[in-house]
């Protein structure tokens, strides 16, 4: 497919050598767009739509889909990420220099040498990629997302030391961590999980029975568990 030069003018010497470079250089495959048509998560390959099409002689031809490719989640030192890959998720298709033939069954060196080079069954896919317009949203200044691409679900590393989960439809703060590590649990409705407990107490510590208040073991109680609310929340 890539080796078609059309009808360019070879009626000399030098336009004949251009020819046979760009049909050369052609079948020398690199990085591709691609999007996922089927995805096993369990073995992390994936059946892969190359988007890349040429017109010979006014009919399109487009690419053949590619099979069994492998693709690499972020890892390393045994912590990793996964996204379980829905047909249509865009890919970067890269296609190694050696065949993989011993490098990716078995985990040895590549075979230098007269072997395939730059084959697209030699090829591992990256998560990413996409048009221009598919971008992630309402992502943190300064901070990384780690969720949804709307950025309305997910964990948040933010800039100054803080954290958070986001969640519920309006994406807003659910967990925060303050940088000196101080904490609140919100509701959808912003309400305070630590402010409603915090009432309770002072209610509890202020409540009169039939003009007489609370005992003072129970007032000592509820203060104490009182200051440590105001010392734990964010």
């Amino acid at each position: 497919m890539a080796g078609y030069v059309g009808s360019s003018n070879r009626r000399n010497e030098s336009d004949a050598f251009r020819a046979a470079v760009q049909a050369e250089v052609g079948e020398i495959n690199t990085t591709l767009d691609g999007e996922i048509v089927s995805y096993d998560r369990a073995t992390q390959r994936a059946t892969i739509k190359i988007k890349l099409e040429q017109s010979i002689g006014g009919q399109t031809i487009q690419a053949p889909a590619l099979e069994d490719i492998r693709v690499a989640m972020p890892s390393g030192g045994g912590f990793g990420a996964h996204y379980d890959l829905k047909s249509g998720d865009p890919v970067i298709v890269h296609v190694r220099q050696s065949n993989t033939d011993t490098s990716q069954t078995e985990g040895g060196n590549a075979q230098g040498g007269a072997t395939r080079s730059f084959n697209l069954s030699d090829a591992i896919a990256y998560p990413g990629g996409g048009e221009d317009s598919d971008v992630m949203e309402n992502m943190p200044a300064g901070g990384a997302h780690f969720g949804s691409k709307d950025g309305k679900s997910g964990l948040q590393a933010r800039a100054g030391g803080s954290s958070a989960i986001v969640g519920g439809p309006s994406g807003s703060d659910k967990l925060t961590v303050s940088a000196d590590g101080k904490i609140d649990l919100k509701s959808e409705s912003g309400d305070s999980l630590l402010d409603i407990v915090r009432g309770a107490l002072v209610l509890i510590k202020d409540h009169v029975n039939s003009g007489a208040p609370t005992d003072a073991g129970t007032q000592a109680a509820a203060t104490a568990l009182i200051a440590k609310i105001d010392g734990m929340k964010a």
